[in-house]
């Protein structure tokens, strides 16, 4: 994460962002409760804590479109700082995963000759998951990027015509009046668009949401409900389908972050923390847990006390692995990927 926030705005996000990873972390916590531990803590409202996911792609369209709303045209340097931002880390968290399965072989969720390695090492939509199964994640993040980069083609005036005109799409889609049938093409029409663009609509926005404090609050209020209430009827299986998941994970993850951007809160500085760990606990939070799960069931009968040091355990090994793999990882790895951008792109906008 960058050392200097040029927008009051991004820097009231990280403490949204410490609250999405956590309600991740706590949602991959209820999973894995139910497997290693067998007690099923929070029943199906539990997995409401994946909607922490939605909640980030709006942020992302919030700040990038904050970072870049003025630009007068495309730059080598913003897709440079995008790739910079995601990959390198990605891919020592994916070389994990590789040793993981190593070591492990096909114990763990699939066996070893299935991993589709082009979606594992470059994140392009084939139809598989990566192998780092959260770089589903970040396939929707890199579409959002180039998106966004090639609309700077544009003149300004017609920007937010192409964003209109791309969720336009994207509903037609989702009401099965356009049907995508390549994996390429249901990443473009994704339900999962409308959130980035929320960000980008709120972004253009910022100005007005201080006024409209009780309305965002009362959306974030019935977002949450209906996240939670969807999710308890349904489970896991209520959101296998990505599109209803979006839409129905749309209120809350909006509404959150419009409500954090309307108050503006004073938070504990640690969910300032978690927020600049945020990308490394996300990476690296499914590491931990399935590991200490695997040791926990070995060690202590199945039940709830297991259970409840698990979640205790695992949000502490992944809160503390992500702080360590951001300061002696991430921030160097970032910091050497922007100096050589430095060097082969001129400066257009703060690094993030």
């Amino acid at each position: 994460m960058p050392t200097a926030r040029p927008h009051a705005e991004i820097v009231e996000l990280q403490y949204l962002r410490a609250l999405a990873v956590l309600m991740v972390v706590v949602g991959h916590l209820h999973q894995a409760g139910g497997r290693f531990t067998g007690a099923d803590l929070l029943g199906g409202a539990g997995y409401v804590g994946f909607g922490g996911v939605d909640v980030f792609f709006v942020i992302s369209g919030f700040i990038i479109h904050t970072l870049y709303r003025s630009a007068s045209g495309p730059s080598l340097g913003f897709a440079l700082k995008r790739l910079n931002r995601i990959f390198p880390l990605y891919w020592i968290f994916t070389g994990l995963a590789v040793l993981g399965y190593l070591v492990m072989g096909d114990s763990l969720t699939r066996a070893f000759g299935e991993l589709d390695w082009v979606s594992s090492l470059t994140l392009l939509p084939t139809g598989q998951p990566p192998l780092l199964l959260v770089g589903w994640t970040l396939t929707h993040e890199l579409y959002f990027y180039l998106v966004y980069g090639l609309a700077l083609f544009l003149p300004r005036r017609w920007r937010l015509v192409a964003a209109g005109s791309l969720a336009g799409l994207t509903g037609l889609a989702m009401a099965d009046i356009i049907q995508p049938d390549t994996p390429w093409a249901r990443l473009a029409l994704s339900g999962f668009n409308l959130q980035f663009l929320a960000g980008i609509v709120l972004a253009e926005w910022r100005q007005h949401l201080p006024a409209t404090r009780w309305l965002a609050s009362a959306i974030a209020l019935a977002g949450v409900a209906l996240g939670i209430g969807w999710t308890a009827s349904f489970g896991l299986e209520g959101l296998a389908d990505s599109d209803r998941r979006a839409l129905i994970f749309l209120p809350m993850a909006v509404g959150l972050v419009w409500a954090i951007l309307a108050w503006q809160p004073r938070w504990p500085q640690l969910l300032t923390a978690i927020g600049d760990w945020s990308y490394a606990i996300y990476l690296g939070h499914l590491l931990a847990i399935s590991v200490l799960g695997r040791v926990l069931a070995m060690l202590l009968p199945q039940g709830l006390p297991a259970t409840l040091l698990l979640f205790g355990l695992g949000l502490a090994a992944s809160l503390i692995l992500g702080a360590l793999v951001h300061r002696f990882l991430e921030q160097p790895l970032l910091a050497t990927g922007k100096a050589w951008i430095r060097r082969v792109a001129a400066p257009d906008r703060p690094l993030t």
